[in-house]
């Protein structure tokens, strides 16, 4: 069967039908509402970089009151400064090799597969670049800290919360399973309900998202602290604490090589705390063939390519503007400045703990 153009159209179709479904469907910290959309970022441009820009204003610092003399011309004015943030690009691609390419593009359950591969595959790389980026975010914000002996707990780099350390320099533990006799849930969740008061500014968020490892979940699990009906949002099923006021997603793969050893990170976040865009590709689905390999059986190579910008509120892109970042530069503290001046304009929150 000879290979025309409208068998590459099918490989196309496939893989942008199944890529939808299969990222709506997987577990993943991006198909969450962690992720969101900030309408001043966009591809345009042929940079690796963008810049997002912005009025910042505060609060006056003067109360005068009218009166009735005409000589007084006191306003209560807000300062205005003109702010930016820079964020990076991303571009990737996957690609499969056939043999014999009639074995795909002949039959639809082949096609199907083919694009649910790909689909898979983009959707794991994106989740890996989101977690990443988490953990860059919490290797600036830890920042010069230091692992003490009995440190007490407190904030740390204004938007972290440290959980304090014990007298053999070990972290604490966010949560603790009981020994002996039951602890109240109070007791429990005292730690976390001290870092949401440390982060949390002048007023809570409807629900926050907690990203902790499998280890502190099973911790949750053992204490039966989960509420009993879970929270129903599009395909997912979150498990949550507190009457629902702590969504929870389990993180099994950690990635804070840049912090101390023995310091576990869980994030606290908001709803949109990290903006996601794709950026369009002009071939996103390429076919290249070498009839000469295999003695002439030909080897056909699929590729399927995809850009997206993924930036996280309140933070600034520090790193190389001259390349596409490697997932181990997002997650490096360097890579990234802070520009939030309060919590209302930062979204991840790292709770530092044991």
């Amino acid at each position: 069967m000879a290979v025309i153009s409208s068998n590459f159209n099918n490989i196309a179709r496939a893989i942008s039908a199944y890529e939808q479904a299969e990222r709506a469907d997987a577990a993943l910290l991006t198909s969450t509402a962690l992720v969101g959309s900030d309408a001043r970022i966009n591809d345009s441009g042929e940079n690796y970089t963008g810049t997002l820009r912005w009025l910042d204003f505060s609060d006056p610092s003067t109360f005068h009151k009218q009166n009735e003399t005409a000589s007084d011309k006191d306003i209560n004015e807000m300062s205005v400064s003109n702010k930016s943030a820079v964020y990076i690009k991303n571009i990737d691609h996957i690609a499969a090799q056939e043999m014999s390419i009639q074995k795909l593009v002949s039959k639809v359950d082949g096609l199907s597969y083919l694009g649910s591969q790909f689909a898979s595959v983009r959707a794991r790389r994106e989740d890996l670049q989101l977690r990443s980026i988490l953990n860059g975010v919490a290797d600036k914000i830890w920042g010069a800290t230091t692992i003490g002996t009995s440190d007490a707990a407190a904030k740390v780099g204004t938007f972290g919360f440290y959980t304090g350390s014990d007298a053999n320099d070990d972290p604490n533990p966010l949560f603790t399973n009981s020994t002996g006799a039951s602890q109240s849930r109070s007791t429990f969740f005292d730690t976390l309900l001290d870092a949401i008061t440390e982060v949390k500014g002048e007023f809570e968020e409807p629900f926050y998202y907690l990203v902790v490892d499998t280890a502190t979940y099973n911790i949750m699990r053992k204490e039966n602290v989960l509420d009993v009906a879970p929270v129903v949002d599009g395909n997912f099923n979150f498990s949550t604490i507190l009457g629902g006021k702590i969504r929870l997603i389990i993180n099994n793969q950690s990635l804070t090589a840049n912090l101390p050893t023995g310091l576990k990170v869980s994030y606290m976040c908001k709803a949109g705390s990290v903006h996601y865009s794709d950026i369009a590709q002009t071939n996103p689905t390429a076919i290249e063939r070498d009839e000469l390999a295999g003695n002439g059986g030909g080897l056909v190579t699929v590729l399927s390519r995809w850009g997206n910008i993924m930036h996280p509120k309140g933070l600034s892109w520090a790193g190389s503007a001259t390349a596409y970042p490697a997932n181990a530069d997002l997650s490096l503290g360097t890579n990234w400045t802070v520009h939030a001046t309060n919590v209302n304009q930062i979204g991840l929150f790292p709770i530092y703990h044991g």
